[in-house]
């Protein structure tokens, strides 16, 4: 057989394409919060980045895929955009470190507590480090006392603490502290009520205890957070326009999942990976050189991915690219509908990432990252089962009944983080992963496709992207960070919880008041074909009833029309 036939029929170049991008992916994006934090960053300037990554990614995405649509170039846009991205956080990776102050204080002896350390800090100071003594983080004070120096270790467990909350809106700080220092710390010192020290605070984790930032340290805060935000974007954006070359290339849509099994693989190896590598070297360049080695890689497995357009393909999109056909597409009621369960789902992610995390960190301090560790695991395993078999799943229930199901894993997901005491037991909660992504990510990319008008499925696939992982995703993360710091950690899954078991009541009944009006009107159908066929010349699309999931699009069969005949 013809090794470029033998590659074209089972698609190695796009499984490779798939294997290589997210593998990239996975070399960068777990630890690009980590990095910012590392580099000086507080934890609101990176939470507030994240709240402003979403948003960008719902503007741009679909104006990406409109441009990749409009000139067919969905490789060459693919790749620029790639390009761009490894530009970014090659400088991002080298530039300066945003440099702070230790936290001063001063050491008395007060004739009641003994003696205290007195400074001012942030509620962090007391918390982040303190809720980690078992981990090994502790607090130190390097303190100088007439030319002598001397060191010693505290804790900030003590119930004798005093904290005096600032209201001074210019105040650099948040808290007054007043630290007994017990005796074993400072069985050296003088008995002397007079003594007086300066010392600076230190933690054993750097970046749980830092001071006063340097002067002019404000341009690299935002030089990090802009290139933060717009590599991210860049990089979700080019996810969806990879999904489109998908398309662009499969004779059927729901062909999709096989191929896009593969990123999985290469994200979760290459995540690991690194990982191991980090741990031998101790370099954090270590991550973004197998990012630029690999991304490098994809750019030129992707230059040789072959996009099949016949004539009629080209004159039809010219036709189409006036947005006039996504416009009627936009107010058509059933696909409303769709993109509403693509804001949804996009909140429900905003609200697990980073969120749940964040909640396993605060009740399993020390076992956080092992647990988390377990729970990419078995995510990354179900979602390679998904992925797998997601044309099986769909084309067994239809993706009405799909969608359904997609609604109460999510509610079982966050009931289990609600319910669940030991956070070792969310590992088996993240089986959920199967349907809240798997199934998900397929059933989104195929229905987008399915439902464009011909020459706008990238631009669709875009705006399902963009409102899921954009608009989306920002809702539930502005919501879910109103819950979490105003009400409760764990209130906030019983709320996501209820909203899904309510989503899910909700579509059913609309699904069901679907199939029966379709029922009612399938015995006349005959005489609406003229209304119907002008329905869909108007709108481009043919609506997928959930009895009959194998009927593809205009565009899917012009492309196994295609593929036939060549091969």
């Amino acid at each position: 057989m013809d090794l470029s036939l033998f590659m074209n029929r089972y698609y190695l170049l796009l499984k490779i394409h798939y294997f290589l991008f997210y593998s990239a992916y996975g070399a960068i994006i777990p630890i690009l919060n980590l990095t910012l934090r590392a580099h000086g960053l507080s934890n609101t300037e990176i939470s507030y980045s994240n709240i402003i990554l979403p948003f960008l990614i719902f503007f741009t995405s679909p104006l990406l895929g409109f441009i990749a649509d409009h000139s067919r170039r969905f490789i060459l846009t693919f790749n620029v955009i790639l390009s761009i991205i490894i530009f970014l956080f090659l400088i991002m990776f080298f530039l300066p470190t945003v440099k702070s102050h230790h936290i001063q204080a001063d050491m008395r002896h007060d004739h009641q507590h003994g003696y205290l350390l007195i400074f001012c800090a942030s509620q962090e100071v007391a918390t982040k480090c303190a809720t980690r003594s078992e981990c090994g983080c502790s607090y130190q004070a390097r303190c100088v006392q007439d030319k002598t120096t001397f060191n010693f270790t505290f804790t900030m467990n003590s119930i004798s603490i005093e904290k005096d909350l600032k209201d001074d809106t210019k105040s650099t700080c948040e808290i007054d502290y007043r630290v007994p220092i017990e005796e074993p710390f400072v069985e050296n010192l003088p008995d002397d009520k007079s003594f007086e020290a300066k010392c600076e605070i230190v933690c054993s984790i750097p970046y749980f205890c830092h001071g006063l930032r340097y002067r002019q340290q404000v341009i690299y805060v935002l030089l990090y957070s802009l290139i933060y935000i717009i590599g991210s974007a860049l990089l979700s954006n080019a996810n969806a326009i990879g999904v489109s070359i998908g398309f662009s290339v499969l004779i059927r849509s729901d062909l999709i999942g096989k191929q896009r099994v593969w990123g999985t693989i290469g994200f979760g190896l290459t995540a690991f990976i690194s990982s191991r590598l980090y741990g031998a070297f101790k370099k954090e360049s270590v991550y973004i050189c197998i990012f630029i080695i690999i991304a490098l890689l994809t750019i030129i497995v992707t230059s040789f991915i072959s996009i099949k357009n016949d004539d009629e393909t080209i004159k039809r999109n010219k036709q189409t690219l006036n947005l006039s056909a996504l416009i009627a597409l936009l107010t058509d009621f059933d696909i409303f509908i769709f993109l509403s369960i693509t804001l949804f789902w996009g909140m429900c992610h905003g609200c697990m990432y980073p969120f749940v995390y964040l909640y396993i960190d605060e009740i399993a301090p020390c076992q956080s990252r092992s647990i988390v560790g377990w729970m990419s695991l078995v995510s990354a395993l179900s979602e390679v089962f998904a992925l797998y078999i997601a044309r099986r799943i769909l084309k067994f229930f239809g993706t009405n009944i799909s969608s359904i199901i997609i609604f109460l894993a999510f509610a079982v997901r966050f009931g289990g983080y609600y319910f669940i005491q030991q956070p070792y037991h969310f590992i088996f909660v993240e089986t959920m992963h199967f349907f809240t992504f798997g199934i998900l990510y397929v059933l989104m990319a195929q229905k987008a496709d399915s439902i464009a008008p011909p020459g706008l499925s990238g631009t669709l696939q875009g705006i399902a992207h963009g409102i899921s992982h954009g608009l989306g995703r920002g809702i539930g993360l502005l919501i879910s960070s109103l819950i979490y710091i105003v009400f409760q950690e764990r209130l906030l899954f019983l709320v996501f919880m209820i909203f899904n078991i309510i989503a899910a009541i909700i579509y059913s009944i609309y699904f069901l008041l679907q199939w029966r009006n379709s029922s009612h009107k399938s015995p006349t159908s005959s005489n609406n074909d003229d209304d119907e066929d002008d329905k869909k010349n108007r709108i481009g699309i043919a609506l997928e009833s959930d009895e009959s999931i194998d009927k593809e699009s205009l565009v899917s069969i012009s492309r196994m029309k295609i593929n036939t005949d060549n091969s």
